[in-house]
Formats: C-alpha cells, structure tokens, sequence
C-alpha cells in the first residue's frame, strides 16, 4: 500500500490568512466608527435645527425669542416644551391652550429620574450627551439666537477657521 501525502495547511499559511482577516477586521472597525461619528453629528445638528426653528416659531408667536433666564439651555425646555396660553378674547377673557411648539424626546434632553417635566426643565443635549449652548440675544446670528452643541471634543471652538473646529451651530450650516 501507498502512503498518501498529508492534507492541510502550512504554518505559513495559516499566518496569510490569519493577517488577511485581522487587515480586514481593522478595516470594519474604522469604517464603523466612521459611520458612528457621522451618525451623531447629523443627530446633533437635527437637533440644533429643531431647536433654532423652535425659537423662530416661539418669536412669530410671541414677538421675542425664548429668554435666557435659566443662564443655559433649560429655558428652551421650558418655553419650547409647555402648552402655551393663548387668549382668545381679551374683553371677556377666554383663554385656551396650545400643544408645546416642541414635544421633547428622551434622548434630546438631560437624563433624569422619570420622565422629563417641564416644570423641572433640563438642558437638552447633543449626541454625545452634552449640554446644548444657547445664548440670546445672539452673538454670531445677528437679531436673533445663538444655538450650538460643542461636537465630538466637547470644546466650544466657535470659529470655523479653528484647526479643531467641530461644533454644530445654527449659523453655519453643515458645520461639522
């Protein structure tokens, strides 16, 4: 009888295809993360974008935009998130209310026990769970607010020809 050569693979080709899946592997995990970091600033800038139309909805109504009396953002969940009291006749006094100009979901605003309660405003956040800015009356938008989320480092930058610019802001739009 004749011995048959063995079958199978060579250390050196075990070691090929071990390399090729984790070149392949490095690949995946970068485009993921890359696909992750786009994810959140385009969440980040829906909700700036909300936020920026929810005080130019709140001005058409009341003729300003939302104060800045909490010194931070939880003022745009109080004003943007209660019913609004409208007065129907001023002579007899009827009044009714309006649904909030923005219904909150959880993930936009500070984690909190329970759900969120605008008689107890929190800070509405950006993707990576960090506070949005507000300031009014506006620095960089003229005759109007300023709305903006520090981005990925969670440094205001502010200034697009900053090397680390990575904000997303009402007045510049794409901004990330």
């Amino acid at each position: 009888m004749r011995k048959s050569a063995q079958s199978g693979f060579t250390l050196v080709e075990l070691i090929i295809v071990i390399a090729i899946i984790l070149i392949l592997a490095a690949m995946l995990v970068v485009a993921v993360a890359t696909i992750t970091t786009k994810a959140q600033y385009a969440k980040t800038e829906a909700v700036v974008k909300l936020l920026d139309d929810g005080c130019k909805n709140y001005k058409v109504e009341f003729g300003v935009f939302p104060p800045n009396d909490k010194g931070d953002s939880r003022c745009l969940h109080l004003y943007l998130g209660s019913e609004r009291v409208v007065v129907l006749d001023t002579a007899v006094g009827v009044k009714t209310t309006k649904p909030p100009l923005i219904q909150f979901k959880t993930d936009q605003l500070r984690a909190t026990a329970g759900p969120p309660d605008v008689k107890n405003p929190v800070t509405p956040v950006d993707a990576w769970d960090e506070p949005i800015r507000y300031a009014n009356p506006g620095r960089q938008v003229k005759n109007g607010v300023d709305i903006w989320s520090a981005g990925k480092n969670g440094r205001d930058e502010l200034d697009p020809a900053n090397k680390d610019f990575d904000d997303v802001c009402n007045w510049i739009k794409g901004s990330e």
